[in-house]
């Protein structure tokens, strides 16, 4: 079961899979997060992007995150902010593209079952409700931590 937002567990950074469940099947889509994964930044972080970048729209922002592989998550990170090595790979608003090698990206999301998911060699996994505009944050191991609003 999930606890309040309030008593979610010590942060530790690391990597993440972020995308959403398929309420019928309980199969995830999700796609990689490579940096500053731990859930205080990702939370505060997805709900800057759902306010400024899209609009409290949730269903938007979960298919951009689902879109492609993401090497960070930043709101209002614009290709001006970021190195000049970097700023090709930024998404205006959104963060970071995983660099372009086949290791960092795929072309499809990661799917898998929430009830056993196997090594995922993640440390978080984010999972957003686009009708209850919540994340609902698991340990690597799909251990439920917290539910966040993303209205907070």
């Amino acid at each position: 079961m999930l606890t309040p937002a309030e008593q979610s567990p010590p942060t530790v950074p690391g990597r993440a899979l972020i995308g959403a469940i398929s309420p019928t099947r309980q199969v995830v889509a999700a796609r990689p997060i490579a940096q500053h994964a731990d859930p205080d930044n990702v939370i505060a972080t997805l709900r800057q992007m759902w306010r400024d970048t899209f609009a409290r729209r949730t269903s938007a922002m979960l298919a951009a995150l689902l879109a492609i592989d993401w090497q960070y998550l930043r709101a209002g990170d614009a290709a001006g902010h970021r190195p000049a090595a970097a700023a090709k790979h930024a998404v205006a608003g959104s963060g970071g593209i995983g660099m372009p090698s086949t290791r960092h990206r795929q072309h499809r999301p990661v799917s898998f079952c929430l009830a056993q998911p196997g090594d995922l060699a993640v440390d978080w996994i984010y999972l957003i409700d686009p009708v209850a505009d919540t994340v609902a944050v698991y340990t690597g191991d799909g251990r439920p931590t917290a539910l966040h609003r993303l209205t907070g």
